[in-house]
């Protein structure tokens, strides 16, 4: 048993088959132009980018923040540098004596620092440092040596 399906036919005009050898034409050209090859670069450059992210994140080696919050292995400061992190902490505490260019600070903790004064130590008191009294409250900045006596840079000092 078979059917048979009749379809209404349309002839062929001259429209139509110049429509269809200007399609045929157009078609004939490139797909793609300079712009087409760029994006595509730009896609394959991401996809990477990404790709390596995700791979650190799996496998790499997590970074701890170093001095000033950032990630090990940056530096911190051009070389030569002091900074606030380099620098060492001050000395603060009450003048316990002044001998000569020598002055004993007793820190908060009792501790009493031998600081040595020279011709480079900034004095930063009313006066100078022969005027510096006992009981007077100090703070010293300069690098400690092993025995824990101060060479002074700075002697700042409060009445």
């Amino acid at each position: 048993m078979t059917h048979a399906v009749t379809v209404d036919e349309e002839p062929v005009t001259d429209d139509d088959d110049a429509l269809a050898a200007e399609l045929a034409a157009a078609r004939r050209g490139r797909w793609w132009n300079r712009w087409t090859l760029y994006l595509g670069v730009l896609v394959l450059l991401l996809g990477g980018f990404v790709a390596g992210m995700q791979v650190q994140k799996s496998y790499g080696t997590p970074t701890s923040p170093a001095a000033g919050g950032r990630p090990a292995g940056f530096p911190t400061a051009f070389p030569g540098r002091v900074t606030a992190s380099s620098a060492p902490e001050p000395t603060t505490g009450k003048v316990k004596l002044v001998d000569g260019t020598t002055v004993y600070v007793e820190t908060a903790s009792g501790e009493v620092v031998t600081v040595r004064t020279n011709d480079e130590t900034a004095v930063r008191v009313p006066g100078t440092l022969k005027d510096i009294k006992a009981g007077d409250t100090v703070s010293v900045e300069g690098a400690a040596d092993a025995e824990g006596t101060v060479t002074a840079t700075s002697v700042t000092g409060a009445k």
